[in-house]
């Protein structure tokens, strides 16, 4: 009596709720389509991915952070592994696209491995979609973005010419050449990221094992690939200690682990893990492209 009783009273705020989220669920069915394929509006890297793979079931993914964007080329490649790699990206951030439904993987799954993609504190893209709360409205999550497209648009009413699609040729970003020892040394010196405690990378560590046992509970192949390293730079204990138990996760959960730490020379690299794309990209292939489609 007392549910029906607040029915009835509160109806006209209850419709209107169910009004806001119905209109919410149609903006996000409308837009989200248009923002990918438009060429209109700056992509992360997950919407560059998507945009370039439509297909509702990507069959086999290559992930991994922008070592993997540099390294792993598709268009070399006869394995038909879609480049899963983002700027930033993290383990956690694969789990979460995996749980939350934000991609759904057929048959094979690959993890391009490094400290960096095991880090908890890592900086991270706050447009990628698995970031939105499930209480956050679609419209709120991409408010930067529709104020865009009502302004361009409203413009594009008045003075009578199409928006422009600027961004349409935008592709993931990758390095070219390679920096000087001294340029290298510096880097190692200023960066944030060196030294840091084995406690920084074990939320990441966890979700590499429930990734895992996903993947063994939905018939997906699961394999790890240590990426390579610059071999004129010393890996740090911090580092080894982060790949040490890593490594006993995948033995644990039965991943097979190809270690390319070691494999390629100086040359190959940009800087201390990113491969340049003109040579050291080509090297990683010849080497990596039999593995993936063994």
């Amino acid at each position: 009596m007392k549910v029906a009783e607040f029915l009835k009273r509160h109806r006209f705020v209850l419709l209107l709720l169910v009004l806001v989220i119905a209109l919410d669920w149609a903006v996000s069915a409308l837009f989200q389509p248009y923002l990918i394929q438009s060429g209109r509006f700056v992509l992360n890297d997950f919407e560059l991915t998507r945009r370039d793979h439509p297909e509702e079931v990507w069959d086999r993914v290559f992930f991994g952070n922008s070592v993997v964007i540099s390294a792993y080329r598709e268009d070399l490649s006869e394995s038909g592994y879609v480049n899963l790699g983002l700027d930033y990206g993290v383990v956690t951030d694969l789990w979460d696209m995996v749980r939350k439904g934000t991609i759904t993987i057929g048959s094979d799954l690959v993890v391009g491995l490094s400290d960096l993609t095991l880090y908890d504190h890592f900086e991270t893209n706050p447009t990628y979609p698995w970031h939105r709360e499930f209480y956050e409205p679609y419209c709120y999550f991409q408010r930067d973005r529709l104020r865009i497209f009502l302004e361009e648009d409203l413009k594009a009413l008045v003075t009578g010419s199409a928006p422009e699609a600027l961004y349409a040729d935008r592709q993931k970003a990758h390095y070219t050449g390679s920096l000087s020892q001294a340029e290298l040394d510096e880097k190692v010196a200023t960066s944030q990221y060196s030294h840091l405690p084995i406690e920084d990378f074990q939320e990441n560590l966890r979700n590499l094992g429930k990734l895992a046992d996903y993947c063994a509970s939905h018939g997906i192949r699961m394999r790890a690939v240590w990426m390579p390293l610059n071999p004129s730079l010393e890996v740090s204990p911090e580092t080894r200690a982060v790949y040490d138990q890593a490594k006993a996760v995948c033995e644990e959960k039965g991943i097979e682990v190809l270690d390319l730490e070691s494999a390629l020379d100086a040359a190959c690299f940009y800087d201390i893990g990113h491969l340049n794309y003109e040579y050291g990209a080509y090297r990683f292939m010849e080497v990596i492209d039999p593995w993936l489609r063994s």
